[in-house]
């Protein structure tokens, strides 16, 4: 079993009473997460799937059905409620537990929506819950490097990868062949990747797009995200898109809304501050599920990005610090594929390559025009290690990211 960095972050007994909301796109392991910990705890069958109509009935005979089931002893045991968002008036139903009985359970919710889908449904959870988000494996998780210690400063990051040893480049080749979904990365195999690929888009958009929003017809989501793996990592332009699906601007916006919501896709916007001459664009979209892109530089790009989202999202949950992922493209149509932002500040630059090169002049001007922070060019080239100049190097995926 791979064990993922957010384990320890979410489990920590930092966040006291609180109750942990797991959320993350469908199949990424929250389940598996959850489940390990109720085992680790020996409360394995403190598990319920709201989805399972017997669990329903359960809570209907009585609201603390679970207490049943729960083993005696002194500790405080861990309870964990899948899909519980599902249920009308989730929130109620949750919150009047959780009152009564916090003092002896531990409850962790699973979900694969974002909580600010939800948030009308039912009363309000406020101060009784921290949420934490699950993403696809990374490189680190895969190799056995759980463990996520956030640096001191983009330096440091940088410091740290030139000087750790570089993963197989055969793993990384094997993560951007069958994503980072944990199913088809294990099975490896070609013929089960393209039934799951299949069929988790099929699920997401008709069960969870289906039950939880008002789109009736839903093949233009479908067609919407099947036009999306031929344009990761340009500026997406909903005009164009909505002339293609033969729909309003204002109806992609609202589909394209959606497809984060229930984390099909991410979104990156342009920085513009202290950039002269900067390209107020529309943002970029990325695929959680990268292998659906055929280009190959593009479907690198996006893992890429999938990284360092993942990542950010881990050291701003274990630190509280405020980390935002950004792109830089000026009027000369000069870009850098992605900025880093810590609390408000320009933090590291990255800019992504298949093969390694020289980093070009443009990357150095805004490199300088941001403070001077590090920049790193990564690329998927195995056996790179070069710090080209001060505060900028070029480095492999398998060793920045393993």
């Amino acid at each position: 079993m791979i064990k993922r960095s957010l384990h320890d972050i979410a489990f920590s007994g930092t966040w006291g009473r609180q109750i942990r909301l797991i959320t993350g796109p469908r199949q990424v392991g929250k389940t598996t997460l959850a489940r390990q910990k109720l085992q680790e705890e020996r409360s394995e069958q403190l598990y319920y799937l709201w989805d399972l109509r017997k669990v329903r009935q359960r809570y209907k005979e009585n609201e603390l059905f679970f207490t049943a089931d729960a083993l005696p002893g002194k500790k405080k045991l861990w309870v964990c409620f899948g899909e519980i968002h599902k249920m009308p008036k989730w929130k109620n139903i949750l919150k009047a537990v959780f009152d009564e009985i916090a003092d002896k359970y531990f409850f962790i919710v699973t979900g694969s929506t974002k909580l600010n889908l939800i948030r009308h449904a039912g009363d309000s959870l406020a101060g009784r819950y921290f949420t934490f988000q699950l993403m696809p494996l990374t490189l680190r998780e895969v190799t056995g490097r759980a463990s996520l210690e956030p640096p001191k400063d983009a330096a440091g990051f940088i410091e740290s990868a030139m000087s750790v040893s570089a993963t197989s480049p055969e793993t990384l080749k094997a993560l951007l062949e069958y994503s980072g979904f944990p199913e088809p990365f294990l099975k490896q195999s070609q013929a089960f990747h393209k039934k799951w690929s299949h069929d988790y888009i099929e699920t997401v958009i008709r069960e969870d797009i289906g039950t939880l929003t008002r789109i009736v017809d839903r093949e233009y989501i479908f067609d919407l995200y099947n036009l999306l793996p031929e344009m990761t990592g340009s500026p997406l332009s909903l005009s164009s898109l909505a002339s293609h699906l033969q729909v309003s601007p204002v109806t992609v916006k609202n589909y394209m809304r959606r497809l984060e919501d229930f984390y099909l896709v991410f979104s990156i916007r342009p920085y513009s501050k202290n950039i002269k001459r900067s390209l107020l664009k529309a943002g970029k979209y990325y695929l959680y599920d990268w292998s659906k892109i055929k280009d190959r530089a593009a479907r690198f790009e996006n893992y890429v990005a999938c990284e360092l989202n993942t990542r950010l999202s881990l050291w701003g949950q274990f630190t509280g610090d405020a980390y935002t992922l950004y792109y830089i493209r000026n009027k000369q149509k000069q870009e850098t594929d992605f900025l880093v932002v810590k609390n408000n500040s320009p933090w590291l630059l990255i800019e992504v390559k298949l093969s390694d090169g020289s980093i070009a002049a443009h990357h150095f001007e805004t490199m300088n025009s941001l403070g001077n922070i590090p920049l790193v060019q990564v690329c998927l080239e195995p056996g790179i290690a070069v710090m080209q100049k001060r505060n900028a190097c070029r480095i492999s995926a398998n060793r920045l990211f393993g």
